[in-house]
This record gives structure tokens, sequence and C-alpha cells, in this order.
């Protein structure tokens, strides 16, 4: 994984939970990897947030979305609907998803679901699969002092409420993200 220049299709359900997305997208503000995401996957995300939060308007989601695409005006990627058909995943439901990262030119797809995307399909496009938690931890290996700076960044914009460094670092183990809490941990002071 190149710093930098790195391309990582989003999964949607990295987009949600909001915790999840924003550190992700603090780590692209660093531009420690490229976030890339399709129409698709955005349509998931919105549903997903309005299937858990009924109160949520398609205003604030237009919002929300507004805001990611201003901020990272290269991460939608279109035109890769002719491929999914041709794709074979163990959930045939996935293949917009591998067919976004590929037309993305993307090196990997960050999910929670990796075992929808076994390695014998993803080495054919020369594709990794990565959980969230191992990407954050590699992103922290890699660049440890813009890494930090994205937390900081994310801890930062958290007001309501503030957020302590241990309520912030409490965050990542409570989205599931043990490895990445346990490595940031460890520099908690720069937080």
């Amino acid at each position: 994984m190149l710093v930098g220049r790195y391309s990582a299709l989003l999964d949607a359900n990295t987009l949600h939970p909001a915790f999840l997305r924003g550190a992700l997208l603090w780590f692209a503000s660093e531009r420690l990897f490229r976030p890339v995401w399709s129409p698709d996957i955005l349509r998931e995300w919105r549903t997903s947030l309005q299937r858990r939060h009924a109160d949520l308007t398609n205003d604030k989601l237009d919002m929300m979305q507004g805001m990611m695409t201003e901020q990272f005006p290269d991460a939608l990627v279109e035109g890769y609907q002719s491929l999914v058909g041709c794709l074979t995943l163990p959930d045939a439901n996935d293949a917009h998803v591998l067919a976004a990262a590929i037309v993305g030119k993307c090196q990997g797809i960050v999910t929670a679901n990796t075992k929808h995307f076994p390695p014998e399909v993803m080495d054919a496009y020369q594709l990794e699969i990565i959980h969230p938690d191992d990407f954050i931890v590699n992103i922290v290996d890699l660049d440890r002092t813009k890494a930090l700076t994205a937390c900081r960044n994310h801890r930062g914009a958290l007001k309501k409420p503030p957020h302590t460094q241990d309520e912030f670092l409490e965050r990542y183990k409570i989205a599931g993200l043990v490895q990445a809490h346990a490595r940031l941990t460890e520099k908690k002071e720069l937080l």
C-alpha cells in the first residue's frame, strides 16, 4: 500500500456507521489514501442510514453526501454497470462493488464483508480485500504522523459532545476497530 497513491473503494458498510466513515475520510483528507465510491454504494449507504434513523431526512443526507463529494471530487466512479453481469461473487449483489473497484482503478476494497470477496476472485483483478480495522492499522503504520494528525482533526470535529482522548479511542473499540484502538492507544497523548 503506497501512502497517498493507494486507491481504496469504500463499501457501503464502511460509510455507516458514522464514526467509521469519519475516521476513514479524515485519513483520506491527509492524503493517506484515495477514497472511491459509486452511485450504487452511496445509494446503499443512504438506505442503510434511513433504515436505522427514520428521522433522517433526504435533505440531511443530501448535505452529508454533498460534503463528501465536495471534499473528494475524484472519489465517484461511474461507467462500471456493464461489468456487473460479467462478475461472479458468492453474493451477486456485491458484483457492483467489484465492478466499481475495477473501473475506478483501485488497489483494494475496504469492507466488513471480506467473505463476500474470495481471494481467488480478487487475485484475478489484483485487488486486495481488507477489513476496515486492518486498513486503519496499515495507514497508522505507514505514516504515523499524518495518521495522528487525521485522528486529532477527527476528534476535534466531534463537538456534540467534545471527546476526551480516552472517549475518542473508546469509539474505535465500539466500532469494532480493536486493532486500530490498540495501535492508537500507544500514542494517546498525541491525539
